[in-house]
């Protein structure tokens, strides 16, 4: 784990126990649920992202570490029913909530985080905070919606996927930054955001990436969901621009009619030996290089240094 992780493991902390106290309940079957789901959330990126740029810009005030346990709560309500929707069986060894408890009930389970954590920002009384956090839930709804309608759609241009991962993963980062940066002033935060977006497009590719290529033990869940289930990511599309143009119908109907183990697999050492894995990890170093570019619009240190630090390690991990 980087340092830079360790030097705010004390704020993490905090944020975890203050997601924990909002998830209570005065009901005693909802506390036993969610005593039952345990510490189901993310690899906690984003509140690592604004607390780290809150120190860029001066220091972590109690805000921010309630701004970032919101965020996280909305983040791991996107894990549950995204899990319940693509069938996903374990996540990070953990069998998911829909296997758990049911659909029905991962369902609901979902929308109690996302109100807790609307809750939570609107107990801070920053009209501005709350704008930010609603606006962002809203495109990553959105881009959700489009992900799921776009599934199987050999006519998925780069521009609707670019539209996709900003929306599912690269809207949160870039807010988590953005909020981050609220002592700043606009400039100061537009770069920010700027950072954590770049940051979040990079991420979201290099996992698309790790679906194909990565340790399952270290990913944290089976590989090849999205060619079971028909989504053309970058290193597909970056392999279909590679090809004749008059091939490419072919390849895509082979991805998108994959339905047997034999037939992903199949799929799968076609991108990874035809070089799309390769050319998309091209594409998520080039938006690192734009991420640290960006923190040039923060005060210069050893703190704009540990970010700096983390856009690098999002290239470099294999978890």
């Amino acid at each position: 784990m980087l340092t830079l992780f360790a030097d705010i493991a004390p704020d993490l902390a905090a944020v975890e126990e203050i997601m924990s106290r909002q998830l209570r309940s005065n009901e005693p079957r909802v506390a036993e649920l969610v005593r039952d789901l345990g510490e189901f959330h993310g690899k906690m990126l984003r509140p690592s992202l604004l607390l780290l740029t809150a120190r860029a810009l001066g220091g972590i005030q109690p805000g921010h570490q309630q701004l970032a346990a919101a965020l996280e709560l909305i983040h791991t309500a996107t894990l549950i029913h995204d899990d319940m929707i693509d069938g996903g069986e374990v996540r990070r060894g953990i069998p998911t909530p829909h296997v758990r408890f049911g659909t029905s009930t991962a369902i609901l389970l979902g929308d109690f985080f996302y109100t807790r954590a609307f809750d939570l920002v609107a107990d801070l009384g920053d009209p501005w905070m709350t704008k930010t956090i609603t606006t962002t839930t809203n495109v990553v709804c959105e881009g959700e919606l489009l992900q799921m309608v776009a599934q199987r759609d050999a006519g998925l241009s780069r521009a609707e996927y670019d539209r996709i991962i900003y929306a599912k993963t690269a809207a949160l980062t870039e807010a988590a930054c953005r909020l981050g940066a609220s002592s700043g002033g606009e400039a100061v935060r537009d770069a920010a955001a700027a950072y954590g977006r770049a940051c979040g497009i990079a991420f979201q590719i290099v996992d698309d990436c790790l679906d194909l290529v990565g340790d399952p033990q270290k990913v944290g869940k089976s590989l090849t969901s999205d060619i079971e289930r028909g989504r053309l990511t970058l290193p597909f599309l970056l392999l279909l621009e590679q090809a004749p143009v008059d091939q490419r119908p072919a390849l895509a109907e082979t991805f998108l009619g994959a339905r047997s183990p034999q037939a992903v697999a199949a799929v799968q050492r076609m991108v990874v030996d035809g070089g799309g894995v390769a050319l998309a990890m091209d594409e998520a170093r080039l938006q690192v290089s734009e991420a640290r570019r960006h923190l040039a619009g923060l005060p210069a240190g050893p703190r704009r240094d540990q970010l700096d630090e983390l856009a690098a390690f999002i290239v470099a991990r294999d978890f």
